[in-house]
């Protein structure tokens, strides 16, 4: 994600408004922020895989 800290921060806690036509796009970036909050992902830190070289 290229979102600062402040970004995730404030997108985990205020919850993104959707309509019904687009929930699953909605949904899926969500989910994207709840990782990020919750690993430290975000544009000010680089983020190493355990998986694989990058």
């Amino acid at each position: 994600m290229n979102c600062s800290v402040k970004d995730i921060e404030c997108l985990f806690v205020d919850k993104i408004g959707y309509k019904a036509e687009v929930r699953e796009q909605a949904l899926q970036f969500q989910k994207v922020v709840t990782i990020c909050f919750h690993k430290g992902i975000n544009s000010e830190t680089m983020w190493l895989s355990h998986w694989r070289e990058i």
